[in-house]
């Protein structure tokens, strides 16, 4: 499918951080590829490559499912280690916890909400890091910048490459623990948008999607986050 102009295999992502049924691989497939096709260009950063894609599914399985049920792929988890840390600081925020229970076995929402989320954390870590060169170089490959910057996904690591993604982590950790306030702040402005939405989506057809009112929030999705978030307003969608 193409996604951004790039061709990506949405049947081959990168494996999953939670063991994760057949069932539920193929729901996941069926419900990305619509998502996709309804062309939420403010939801780039989440929807944008072949790694963002998967870590949306892994934080959408957590909020399908009950997420202390699932078990974490230890032998995954050491292959993508950004991956693992943005996922653990997601599922396990006081929000996180709160979407979870409105989604439990809802497919639709969970997903819905697995992208704002991602989109959110993602801009917040892009800003944040745009003048470290070591971290941001890491993090920009969950997302295309440019097309000059498209690379083949499947490639060996380096050891410096190694290093760079442990560095990352750390880096992330600090940033996340130093500026905790800010960060739950974020995750309470994307629970506050995903209420808006299910308020705007109830109000037109009670029994409709909130699928179909993304492609009309890119406003609101700017507004929620210049206000709090960015102190050298960048584009919200990179």
């Amino acid at each position: 499918m193409i996604v951004n102009g790039i061709e990506i295999d949405l049947a081959n992502l990168e494996k999953p951080l939670l063991l994760i049924s057949e069932e539920d691989e193929h729901l996941f497939q069926r419900l990305i590829h619509p998502t996709i096709e309804h062309e939420l260009i403010q939801c780039q950063l989440a929807l944008s490559t072949r790694k963002s894609i998967s870590l949306v599914k892994d934080i959408w399985l957590a909020l399908y499912r009950d997420r202390d049920k699932l078990y974490v792929n230890s032998g995954h988890a050491m292959l993508f280690p950004i991956r693992l840390i943005l996922f653990e600081l997601v599922t396990q925020a006081e929000y996180f916890q709160r979407l979870a229970k409105k989604s439990r076995d809802d497919e639709c929402l969970s997903l819905i909400y697995a992208v704002i989320l991602l989109q959110f954390v993602l801009q917040w870590l892009k800003d944040r890091f745009s003048n470290n060169q070591e971290v941001y170089s890491a993090l920009k490959l969950l997302y295309r910048v440019s097309d000059d910057e498209v690379r083949d996904e499947e490639f060996f690591e380096t050891r410096e490459q190694k290093i760079a993604e442990a560095v990352s982590v750390k880096a992330i950790r600090f940033e996340v623990r130093e500026n905790n306030q800010e960060f739950a702040s974020l995750l309470y402005q994307s629970y506050n948008l995903i209420v808006f939405l299910h308020r705007k989506a109830n109000e037109e057809d009670g029994e409709e999607s909130i699928l179909p009112s993304l492609r009309h929030i890119a406003e609101p999705l700017k507004q929620f986050y210049k206000e709090r978030y960015t102190t050298i307003n960048p584009s919200f969608t990179g």
